[in-house]
């Protein structure tokens, strides 16, 4: 089993049937108002099921994407994911999100993208990674800020995508006016 260990928390690649428990992370009735809403709804099992590659629940690094596990004091508490991107620049799209409002604004998150841009970086030897939050998320906008990540004023899709991924995913999951577009650059 493929772990990442930070200070206080870890970091498991997700295997096949941790799916479900991503899922049910990801539409936790405690976050859910922070990424969903009636104009933007959450996804059914179905549609995460068939949408997400069985490829990211691997349990291994892999060069295509991955889930994680986030683990704090023993119990799993969210997920983050990587995914490379095939557009001009070489770079990784993250997506994160934490299951209870207990555990957030305890830094676990910041903690979190800090091991797995690390990871990425020296496995992959990436040096751009983009996260694409919803506008209305301040608070995780604050948490990534804090971690590196800027707002970019342009945002020009054909760098990190390629042309088929610019029709499924260059305006965000909330669309062009409603998708924050933070980039990190790290510096050699």
């Amino acid at each position: 089993m493929e772990m990442l260990c930070g200070q206080r928390i870890s970091l498991e690649f997700a295997k096949q049937n941790d799916k479900k428990l991503v899922f049910d992370m990801l539409v936790s009735q405690e976050v859910i108002e922070f990424m969903f809403n009636d104009e933007h709804p959450a996804p059914s099992w179905e549609e995460f099921n068939e949408g997400e590659p069985d490829t990211y629940f691997s349990g291994v690094p892999s060069e295509v994407g991955n889930y994680l596990l986030i683990k704090a004091n023993g119990e799993t508490i969210g997920s983050i994911s990587y995914s490379l991107s095939k557009g001009k620049k070489s770079a990784a799209e993250l997506d994160i999100w934490i299951s209870s409002s207990k555990n957030l604004g305890k830094g676990y998150g910041r903690e979190a993208l800090n091991m797995i841009v690390d990871f990425i970086h020296t496995h992959y030897k990436l040096t751009t990674f983009i996260i694409r939050p919803w506008i209305k998320n301040s608070n995780a906008i604050k948490a990534y800020k804090k971690c590196g990540f800027k707002e970019m004023d342009v945002f020009n899709m054909e760098d990190y995508y390629s042309e088929e991924d610019i029709a499924l995913y260059g305006e965000g999951d909330y669309g062009s006016g409603e998708t924050i577009n933070l980039v990190k650059e790290i510096v050699i």
